[in-house]
């Protein structure tokens, strides 16, 4: 009896949590301007030709998601740190490389010499993707 109360509690809190995870998800919204400046990422990642990436986009768009969602949102650019440099452009960020800076409770300072600006990567304790 006591197993079969154990299993019902541990099926109800299963479906619960897919269900809160799943709503999670859909709440997701994604900057269109960010989006635009970042999908050459994800297309590069998923296909050769704008075709297949078209494809593949159409059938998985739940990953397309997650992925600009990481590509786009999972750093954060802080400007006018130093005096001197030039501006960075985010655009040419492309936030993979600098994974292993990453902490896991707290944001990373990236500092890219020749800028005045400064990427901050977002903890790992804080993303809801990462590759």
């Amino acid at each position: 009896m006591k197993a079969n109360v154990k299993f019902l509690f541990l099926g109800i809190f299963t479906v619960m949590s897919l269900f809160s995870f799943s709503q999670d998800w859909s709440k997701i919204k994604l900057d269109p301007i960010k989006e635009k400046k970042f999908e050459p990422y994800v297309e590069f990642r998923h296909a050769s030709t704008k075709a297949e990436y078209q494809t593949w986009k159409a059938n998985n768009k739940f990953q397309y998601v997650k992925e600009m969602w990481y590509f786009s949102e999972s750093f954060y650019v802080k400007r006018n740190v130093s005096n001197e440099g030039e501006t960075l452009n985010e655009e040419i960020i492309d936030i993979s490389r600098f994974e292993s800076n990453r902490k896991a409770n707290e944001e990373a300072t990236i500092v890219m010499p020749g800028f005045k600006d400064v990427i901050v990567l977002l903890p790992t304790n804080k993303l809801i993707y990462k590759p």
